[in-house]
């Protein structure tokens, strides 16, 4: 591949466009992430500026453009192990599209800190949009921001959104279709077992749940359900269902499938042979459990590409995108037992 740019000059793009032969806009709009170039010509002037060495200024673009080639991305309070999932699909789509990612580290937990953050530092930042993950009580100075015309977009399912652009995953579609799933292979009482009931995506599961149940003509028995209040059920609240003799138990995530299946084991009832046991998120030692866990797999990469690409629209044609719903689907392992009933 040929290099036209002299020795020790950095690289323009009138020499990208020669050694590519294509034009000078046309290598304008694929370094500025406008995808209405062909995949490969686009793929062809990328390679072409990585071997030449071209770092686009980002002042430069600022100034002629009105754009800084990045977006940013605001991180949750707390830890959650799917937030780097998140943040690697927003990063992987980011870079697709020629964008830079700014990551802003978790802010304190208090009104004084969002308020200030909001008001003061994210008007400076030097970002064309930005992405919110899980933004608790940083919402109401979002739904400002969004209003005014920045785009923005949050990934959260727990409901509260005032006029901002999200992105979600189908919960309830997905708990319906595990529960489909045990019905279909002969489990007829079904336990159900969350933390956070107050959250909308664990409401939304449990409303997943009853949809399997009536869709089997079974009967709702509100003892062999426990909507914690508390982040995670205790394990008294999970042995009091497991007393209630069900033969499979329906999780809200993964860790409380684990905290059950714990539970089993002390109790000496065989999963999935007496009991079979179900989770949702599908997180990285799903698969490495004894027995493997059966759960629902939510795509977080995929949400973190979505909320990516609704910026990007946002950003070329200065429109609020529409909000975006990324399916679940059902991993299959051991827990269920469905292997038992052929």
């Amino acid at each position: 591949m040929a290099n036209s740019a002299k020795p020790g000059k950095r690289p323009t793009i009138a020499d990208i466009a020669k050694a590519a032969g294509v034009s000078k806009p046309t290598v304008s709009r694929v370094l500025n992430g406008h995808r209405d170039v062909a995949e490969a010509t686009r793929r062809r002037v990328q390679d072409v500026a990585a071997a030449m060495g071209y770092t686009p200024s980002a002042d430069a673009r600022a100034l002629r453009t009105g754009r800084r080639g990045a977006i940013g991305l605001l991180m949750p309070p707390d830890y959650w192990w799917g937030f780097g999932e998140v943040q690697y699909g927003i990063a992987r789509e980011a870079a697709r599209n020629g964008l830079r990612l700014l990551i802003q580290p978790p802010l304190p937990e208090t009104p004084e800190a969002e308020e200030e953050f909001a008001k003061r530092t994210l008007p400076g930042l030097p970002v064309d949009g930005l992405i919110l993950l899980m933004p608790y009580g940083m919402l109401r100075h979002i739904g400002d921001l969004a209003r005014s015309g920045t785009p923005v977009a949050v990934i959260d399912d727990r409901g509260y959104r005032p006029g901002i652009p999200f992105v979600e995953t189908t919960n309830r579609e997905g708990m319906r279709a595990m529960g489909e799933h045990l019905t279909a292979h002969g489990r007829t009482r079904i336990a159900f077992v969350t933390g956070s009931a107050d959250a909308a995506f664990a409401q939304s599961r449990f409303e997943g749940y009853l949809d399997a149940l009536r869709a089997a003509g079974l009967e709702y028995r509100p003892e062999l359900v426990c909507l914690s209040q508390d982040w995670e059920p205790s394990l008294a609240e999970i042995d009091a269902v497991l007393e209630q003799g069900p033969d499979a138990v329906m999780c809200g995530w993964d860790e409380i499938a684990f905290q059950v299946l714990g539970s089993l084991h002390k109790q000496g009832r065989a999963v999935p042979d007496e009991v079979a046991v179900t989770g949702f998120d599908d997180s990285p030692i799903a698969s490495a459990s004894l027995p493997a866990l059966t759960t629902v797999h939510q795509p977080l990469r995929r949400m973190g590409r979505a909320a990516v690409r609704m910026l990007v629209d946002s950003i070329e044609h200065g429109t609020a995108p529409a909000n975006a719903s990324v399916p679940t689907t059902l991993s299959i392992r051991e827990s269920c037992g469905s292997h038992l009933s052929g």
